[in-house]
Order: C-alpha cells, then structure tokens, then sequence
C-alpha cells in the first residue's frame, strides 16, 4: 500500500497535505509529486488529478483504494483504509 500526494508552490493547502504525508511514511511510502515538473504531471495525468492538494491511497497492486481532489483529508480517514 502507498500513497501520492500532488502538489504545488503557491497552493495554500499543500503544505498541510504534505505534512498528513510525513505522518503517514510511518506506515506505509509516500510519494511526493510536484505537478509543475514533468515526472509530476505526467503522474497525475494519469490519475486524473485536476487540482492541489490531491491525495491518492491505492493498494498493492496499485489500484486506487481512496482519493481526495483539492482538500486534505483527516488523518483518521487514511488510517481506517490502512489498517
């Protein structure tokens, strides 16, 4: 299990979503994607990702369990889905 978070400079919720991210590498990897580089936009073109914060839980096999479009989710959302 692993998670994406995709973000960018200058977004006033990012910060906050990458701090939910740092919590959560004690359980499982996470990935930080800027949106503004290549690799980034890449990634999220392929999720779908329209706006920041945008945070992608997804399973093993790299299926998406849960993702949250333009907000931080709680963190005892994430850690139901992680168990």
């Amino acid at each position: 299990m692993n998670a994406k978070i995709f973000w960018k400079e200058g977004c006033p919720n990012c910060p906050a979503a990458k701090e939910l991210g740092k919590k959560l590498e004690e359980k499982i990897k996470v990935e930080y994607l800027n949106i503004e580089e290549v690799d980034g936009l890449a990634e999220a073109s392929f999720h779908g990702v329209m706006s920041t914060p945008t945070l992608i839980v997804l399973d093993e096999n790299e299926k998406v369990l849960k993702q949250w479009n333009g907000e931080v989710p709680k963190e005892e959302e994430i850690k139901e889905l992680i168990k």
